[in-house]
């Protein structure tokens, strides 16, 4: 026996091949208004259907979601990075500390950048800022500006206090990156 009713009303004629398909029964028909119900759905599917529904209605017409990331060890260390945790992207140089995890994807000089493992990474990590170096604003201000353009915003913390942070960070990524005081910490939103 089902506990509870689930209830749509729609004005004008509906789409009634659809709404049988997903589940729904008309009830009545009142003038214009049509009346449909179908059994409430536990709290699981329903939180799944509207994170789908709202999942999907942010992507362009005709896109598919899609996991940007190739690698499976950088994909499962951004899953594991929860609100108000860090994550150290480091250049090639950064004496990274022993963390959990530490994954290096650097080939040579520059290949690959922080900005381009960001961009990687971002749309499949719900980020609050990025912590950098104060030194990067002096001496490598495009970068820095780089960083100011972006969508996160950006916290300044001298080197030796950013060094001491990243000790704290859930994992690790080295890049080949050669630009001074590029290490980037992320903050998980």
């Amino acid at each position: 026996m089902v506990d509870q009713w689930q209830y749509q009303r729609v004005s004008g004629e509906p789409d009634l091949d659809r709404l049988g398909a997903e589940g729904w029964e008309l009830v009545a028909i009142r003038g214009e208004e049509w009346i449909l119900k179908r059994p409430a759905p536990d709290p699981a599917e329903r939180f799944t259907r509207e994170q789908r529904t709202a999942a999907l209605s942010a992507l362009p017409a005709g896109h598919s979601p899609a996991r940007h990331l190739l690698n499976p060890q950088i994909a499962a260390l951004i899953r594991q990075i929860n609100h108000t945790q860090m994550l150290l992207i480091a250049d090639r140089g950064f004496p990274v500390p022993s963390l959990p995890s530490m994954i290096d994807i650097s080939l040579t000089a520059d290949i690959p950048t922080i900005p381009q493992v960001l961009a990687a990474i971002l749309p499949d990590l719900p980020a609050d800022r990025l912590i950098v170096a104060q030194e990067q604003q002096a001496l490598s201000s495009a970068r820095w500006e780089e960083h100011q353009a972006g969508v996160l915003p950006v916290e300044a913390l001298p080197h030796l206090e950013f060094k001491r942070l990243a000790c704290h960070a859930a994992g690790c990524i080295r890049t080949g990156d050669s630009v001074p005081y590029a290490n980037v910490l992320v903050v998980g939103g």
